[in-house]
């Protein structure tokens, strides 16, 4: 059996070939044989969904009774296909606002959905096996969200507004199970997690920004203010030449490396995960915490030499001081920051000396 997926003005019409059963987290169960992902706004909002979901099928001359509705953010027509076998995954990927467990205060969302998924199993289930690829595509979309560093207070796990939707036909004789390790709900997590991160089309300052909490302008900024502080000739064009070092270094895997592994490190230490260490005692930057330092020595010598650490070690004297962006991140992040300030600032004053 093969879909069909169509763009008809502001909406993606999937036609999966026949009526099949419908799990999904907007519209719950039922049956269904169309799929619409309709494009909206990213400020859009509406009370009353289900009327808007009826003149929206009315107008693409689809049974209200027989189509569901999905609303999504990303830009109009952008959407990824995958498939393997008799699973066939659809997904419309943006991705923010970002959802963790860690939040100020709540709020109800909007109703366009960032990262829907669809996922299409062309085999029979059993109900419990129908609700068991539900969970596995939740699981999948929500592992490949929180390898993609989105920022938020904690681990993301997808964005605000995510949803999800599974269809198979259902029969008494059907898989009695579809877990991740089973041969279909393998399939359908490998897509859903491909789907996902192939819709990450985020750039190079938006990623850095998401794994560092800082991104270009702010370590730009905060070179800046430390290069008045000790200026070695003219200052006229320092924040461009510092922002190409800058874009140069963030080419090389091995930076991209230390950076995630802070993050990564930052995680877990504020949810009190690293071994020895309390949560309280480590979101107090404790004394007794030295990898993070460790880190930002490596990344200096790496980057820029013995000259680099030093300067490193001038970037972290001073930041409480100057009041740089960089004083503000975590235990981690914040040493492999003032690494990448202080090598690069170190490269520019050898330059302008002549070395």
């Amino acid at each position: 059996m093969e879909a069909r997926v169509s763009l008809v003005g502001d909406s993606l019409v999937i036609d999966m070939g026949l009526q099949l059963h419908v799990a999904s987290s907007l519209h719950g169960l039922r049956r269904a044989r169309y799929i619409v992902f309709h494009y909206v706004d990213e400020d859009f909002t509406v009370d009353d969904v289900d009327s808007l979901s009826r003149r929206l099928l009315a107008g693409l001359g689809l049974p209200v009774g027989d189509s569901l509705v999905f609303f999504t953010a990303v830009e109009r027509g952008k959407h990824i296909g995958v498939r393997d076998g008799p699973v066939h995954v659809y997904a419309t990927v943006g991705l923010k606002p970002p959802v963790c467990i860690n939040y100020d205060s709540l709020y109800e969302p909007p109703l366009a959905g960032t990262i829907n998924v669809l996922a299409v199993a062309y085999e029979p289930l059993s109900e419990p096996a129908l609700i068991d690829l539900f969970r596995v595509v939740v699981e999948a979309k929500t592992l490949a969200a929180s390898m993609l560093g989105l920022r938020c207070k904690g681990r993301a796990a997808g964005t605000v507004t995510d949803a999800i939707a599974v269809a198979a036909p259902v029969r008494p004789r059907g898989h009695r199970w579809a877990g991740m390790a089973t041969r279909l709900g393998n399939r359908a997590a490998r897509l859903v997690w491909r789907a996902v991160v192939a819709g990450d089309e985020r750039s190079v300052e938006e990623r850095l920004r998401g794994f560092l909490g800082v991104g270009l302008r702010e370590l730009v900024e905060d070179a800046a203010k430390l290069y008045a502080e000790a200026p070695l000739g003219d200052p006229g064009g320092f924040e461009k030449i510092f922002a190409e070092k800058l874009a140069m270094v963030l080419r090389d895997p091995n930076v991209w490396s230390l950076i995630i592994a802070a993050r990564e490190l930052d995680l877990y230490g504020s949810s009190g995960l690293i071994p020895g260490v309390s949560e309280e005692e480590f979101n107090r930057d404790s004394g007794r915490i030295v990898a993070d330092e460790v880190m930002g020595s490596m990344l200096a010598l790496y980057l820029a030499g013995f000259k680099g650490l030093l300067a490193t070690y001038w970037v972290d004297r001073e930041k409480d001081r100057l009041g740089l962006h960089l004083s503000r991140l975590p235990v981690f992040e914040d040493d492999i920051a003032a690494a990448l300030v202080g090598s690069i600032l170190a490269r520019i004053y050898d330059e302008a000396s002549g070395q």
